[in-house]
């Protein structure tokens, strides 16, 4: 018999399809390695079972995806939410101009989580936002402790398929169990199926979020260090929203806003329209894309 259903989890070869509140065990077969397809969580999925009483199956076919990102690999999503933490860990905002080029990238909407909030001082949290809100990114202000930020992040979490994705120790664990504090107790039996650790995430798995239809988020795991998709250090300031409307204005065409005389992202830079940390960002980021393609 064959099912259509969602690819929650995928570990090892193995698939796992939720197929109307079913959860079947499930190996792809040879004909996506002849395709060169990979099945990516969040597929919508065909499957035939093997074995009802086991709950496994062949994984046949994939519907077409109407997104699919490389990093995280997953399919079918409608956003993503970057969370960094404010303090403890200190924020690595180096690290999140380089997910944010993976975003821009690949045209994904994307809203920028700041969590852990109730540790420092509005002042300093207002101002840490101001940075990335000046550029043009929508940026919410989070506390797991007080509940800063959550019904905000409900509504633009509601009806969408949502991306968590951040660096180890920011929150996001418990930023989950605020929006599905029964998670663990619910899927006792799945988590144990799926083989999947208490506290540590090692694959992306979708989460659906209870008392709002059609709203699912995917948990990833968390990384200290991020691979940029942008092979040619030419082409990163395309992926940089405070220069989207200067790229074209500067005396020199190609200028890549370093060195270059005239230009007007450096005389932004200057006027204090841009912030220096962005543009410090940028310039090692250019750098490190630069070297690595000399090797």
């Amino acid at each position: 018999m064959t099912l259509k259903g969602r690819i929650i989890k995928g570990i090892g070869g193995f698939y796992y399809v939720d197929a109307a509140g079913v959860l079947y065990e499930t190996r792809a077969r040879g004909l996506f390695r002849k395709q060169g397809k990979t099945p990516l969580v969040g597929d919508i999925a065909e499957i035939d079972q093997i074995n009802e009483d086991d709950k496994t199956a062949f994984l046949v076919g994939i519907e077409d995806r109407k997104t699919e990102l490389i990093r995280p690999a997953v399919a079918n999503v409608d956003q993503v939410f970057i969370i960094f933490s404010c303090h403890h860990p200190k924020p690595n905002f180096g690290l999140l101009d380089r997910y944010l080029i993976n975003m821009e990238k690949q045209s994904v909407k994307t809203y920028i989580i700041l969590s852990k909030t109730d540790l420092l001082d509005d002042e300093i949290t207002d101002e840490m936002a101001g940075i990335y809100e000046s550029a043009g990114y929508d940026v919410i202000k989070l506390s797991n402790i007080t509940g800063e930020g959550m019904d905000k992040v409900k509504d633009i979490l509601r009806g969408k398929m949502t991306v968590l994705s951040g660096p180890s120790g920011v929150g996001k664990s418990s930023f989950i169990n605020g929006l599905v504090p029964e998670y663990k107790g619910e899927t006792g039996e799945i988590s144990k199926k799926l083989g999947k650790g208490k506290n540590t995430t090692r694959h992306a798995e979708i989460i659906p979020v209870p008392d709002m239809e059609d709203t699912f988020v995917i948990d990833t795991p968390g990384y200290t260090s991020l691979e940029l998709l942008v092979e040619d250090e030419n082409d990163i300031r395309y992926y940089i929203r405070e220069f989207e409307d200067l790229n074209d204005k500067c005396k020199y065409t190609g200028c890549v806003h370093i060195a270059e005389p005239s230009c007007v992202v450096k005389e932004k830079l200057e006027a204090g329209e841009i912030s220096e940390q962005r543009y410090k960002s940028y310039v090692d980021i250019f750098n490190e894309v630069k070297n690595r393609r000399k090797w």
